[in-house]
């Protein structure tokens, strides 16, 4: 027998071993079996030799189970798809897909019709896109809410990462945490083989243009008039950038005094941080060390995320990695994201939240507050949603977690106006509460409601295992959505193979096609008009901004982290094109879910009609994608060099927000701006015909 009939994984060995001792077999069995020698048997495991076809059909088959023998057929090679791991949830899914796949190209090979070899394709399109998302376990659970609400103790409750000697509930989190503005970035857990951080750090030119923001604002602090002003550069890399420096706020305060202008101060400054010395960007464990694992990363995350570490630079992400048995147990390659806390001065729609919440593999956990839950933050990220078409989002991705702290939930009163008798009926009283003001929202869209999820990290409290496993089945339910859509593909595609000849079946899907055209005819070329895209967000955000903030995004050119001028004009173009296109979106739903009534397209057709159904869906989502970005694209290489930032810096008063948006509604009406609203609209019109009616038009035969 050939050694190519099987095409083993790195990992064969591994796998081998653990079907063994699942059966309860010994090395010896194995080896006596095969007739070789035991340490072979060994080395095999170890995966330091790799075995031939024969000794592993050998292996397999003195294991004997039911799980071996699948684990052997799993080994011959896919032709089409890739494989996915023996582990895999969706593995006999996928497997399907891949058998379908052969059969389909097959049927193409054979000289089908033009409608079938369409339909095909679109199948085809369809099964790799499912299955290339199932085959990946990896996944994130990503954790947002306003500073303070507690979301990084309970991240640290909830992952283990915590030190149960310690009394105080914030001396036991490993993960820096406060009342708020504690945790300097972005900060991912991953599994590794031992306690470790990585660090991807600021560039040495982001680090300058930090550092000439903090000595502008020294400069410039003593200035009168300047409302409620805030720091371009936020409260934590400052206080993280003067621990680096061996600076205090108050030093560094006599430090500028000692210079008339920025430019020296920066230079003594940027000296005194000696970045030359802090290129190192990871460092692990090492277990001669006198602490356990557990006390050497909270000791250690303390120093870098305070710029008290002196190897490390301004970190932009701190990745923990942490050992299997610290990590939350679940067969996915997991991701634990704790994002910095959404502050009130600016805006809950930012990049980072945004890229979050746009990950088809992440789940996002909004944190709230007992008292106030789901708090304004939340609700107009969840309006966002809505407004520019990510129903599917809050569908399937995300979760609202709600934190009470102390004694707030046994403070819970009922409708008489009695104190609740126990943390359930508190927890479900809120919940009532949370669902009834979300429930405006929520009835825009076919989302009945959002889970809500208690958790309160003191000790004796909540269990954190209990929370964290209702996160991995939720993370489930999005796999099982997209098996779904998987077997539902494979399905259409056995029906399209069956039914290639059959007359009624060629019937059926004249009268799909015939109702498509009809669409196309009333919509495809019809004119749509997008409007003026600043004022569906930005404008609106920036008047319930605090001024400070919309004075710190002047001073970058619009570019502030949690006020993102570009972020939000594309929002924007989504929201605009989301809801010009929404009524044709959802009229071919209609006319497509009514077609199933015809006995004939129910008997033989039902499967293409889902099918375009989801594709209608997908394309439409690619649409608003794509319109997102152009609408960032082409205003922000005129705005962002626009003089209009320099006559906002200048601004004095009491009334400077409100000039400010004057000023920004004047540049985007102005004549010389024209021709970037027609260009926008262009490109918003021609996506529509393209990546939507264009590809409807393939799958009928118009073009």
């Amino acid at each position: 027998m050939s050694s190519s009939i099987y095409d083993l994984p790195s990992d064969v060995g591994k796998t081998l071993s653990e079907l063994r001792k699942i059966a309860k077999k010994k090395q010896a069995d194995i080896a006596a079996s095969i007739n070789v020698a035991q340490s072979h048997i060994s080395r095999i495991e170890k995966e330091k030799v790799t075995p031939t076809s024969q000794e592993v059909e050998g292996y397999i088959n003195t294991v004997g189970t039911k799980e071996a023998k699948d684990y052997l057929a799993f080994l011959k090679p896919w032709k089409i798809l890739k494989r996915p791991s023996f582990n895999n949830p969706q593995r006999e899914e996928l497997w399907k897909a891949e058998i379908s796949l052969r059969e389909l190209q097959q049927l193409i090979f054979e000289g089908a019709s033009d409608f079938v070899i369409r339909q095909a394709e679109m199948y085809q399109n369809t099964v790799r896109k499912e299955a290339e998302y199932l085959a990946s376990l990896e996944h994130s659970i990503i954790y947002t809410g306003s500073i303070g609400v507690g979301k990084t103790t309970a991240v640290g409750k909830l992952t283990g990462l915590t030190i149960p000697q310690e009394k105080q509930l914030t001396r036991q989190s490993v993960l820096a945490v406060g009342t708020g503005r504690t945790t300097v970035c972005e900060v991912a857990i991953r599994c590794g083989e031992k306690f470790g951080i990585r660090v991807k750090p600021y560039s040495l030119d982001e680090i300058n243009k930090l550092l000439e923001y903090i000595c502008m604002d020294s400069n410039n602090s003593n200035e009168e008039n300047q409302e409620n002003q805030q720091e371009v550069v936020s409260q934590e890399i400052q206080r993280l950038l003067f621990n680096m420096a061996g600076l205090k706020r108050e030093t560094f305060t006599e430090l500028a005094k000692q210079h008339e202008n920025p430019e020296p101060l920066f230079l003594k400054f940027s000296e005194m941080l000696k970045l030359q010395e802090r290129s190192r960007e990871e460092i692990w464990f090492d277990k001669t060390s006198n602490q356990t694992g557990i006390e050497w990363l909270k000791e250690t995350f303390r120093l870098i995320n305070y710029g008290l570490h002196k190897e490390f630079s301004v970190p932009r992400r701190i990745d923990v990695m942490v050992p299997d048995t610290f990590f939350q147990s679940s067969s996915y390659d997991l991701e634990i994201i704790d994002t910095r806390g959404l502050d009130k001065d600016g805006t809950a729609i930012r990049r980072d939240l945004m890229d979050c919440l746009n990950n088809q593999r992440s789940l996002t956990v909004f944190c709230s507050r007992f008292n106030d839950a789901p708090g304004s933050e939340i609700r107009d990220l969840i309006n966002t949603l809505i407004q520019n078409g990510s129903e599917k989002v809050l569908q399937e991705r995300v979760v609202i977690l709600v934190l009470p702290k102390n004694d707030e939930a046994y403070n819970k009163t009922n409708d008489a106006g009695d104190l609740v008798d126990s943390k359930e009926e508190a927890y479900n009283l809120k919940c009532e509460e949370v669902q009834t003001a979300l429930q405006p929202l929520l009835k825009q869209i076919d989302v009945k409601d959002i889970p809500i999820l208690f958790f309160n990290a003191q000790p004796e409290q909540d269990n954190p295992a209990e929370i964290a496993q209702a996160l991995i089945e939720k993370l489930d339910k999005l796999r099982l959505n997209y098996a779904k859509r998987l077997s539902s593909t494979v399905e259409a595609i056995n029906a399209l193979i069956r039914n290639q000849k059959e007359h009624n079946a060629q019937k059926a899907y004249e009268i799909v096609n015939n109702q498509l055209k009809i669409f196309l005819d009333r919509w495809q070329g019809k004119p749509l008009y997008f409007g003026r895209i600043h004022e569906k967000l930005l404008i609106p955000e920036m008047r319930k901004t605090h001024a400070g903030t919309v004075r710190a995004t002047t001073r970058r050119n619009g570019t502030l982290d949690k006020f993102d001028v570009y972020l939000l004009l594309g929002n924007g173009s989504k929201f605009v094109a989301w809801n010009t296109t929404m009524p044709i979106f959802h009229e071919l739903k209609g006319i497509l879910q009514n077609l199933v009534g015809d006995s004939l397209v129910k008997e033989y057709a039902d499967n293409f009609v889902n099918e375009v159904l989801s594709n209608w869906d997908e394309w439409h989502q690619e649409f608003l994608t794509y319109s997102e970005q152009i609408g960032e694209q082409i205003f922000k290489g005129t705005l962002i060099k626009s003089d209009i930032w320099k006559e906002c810096v200048v601004i004095k008063g009491s009334g400077f927000r409100d000039e400010v948006i004057s000023k920004l509604k004047r540049w985007f009406t102005a004549t010389d701006q024209q021709h970037l609203h027609d260009l926008l609209n262009k490109s918003i019109e021609e996506a529509w015909q393209e990546k939507v009616f264009g590809k409807l038009n393939k799958l009928i035969g118009n073009i």
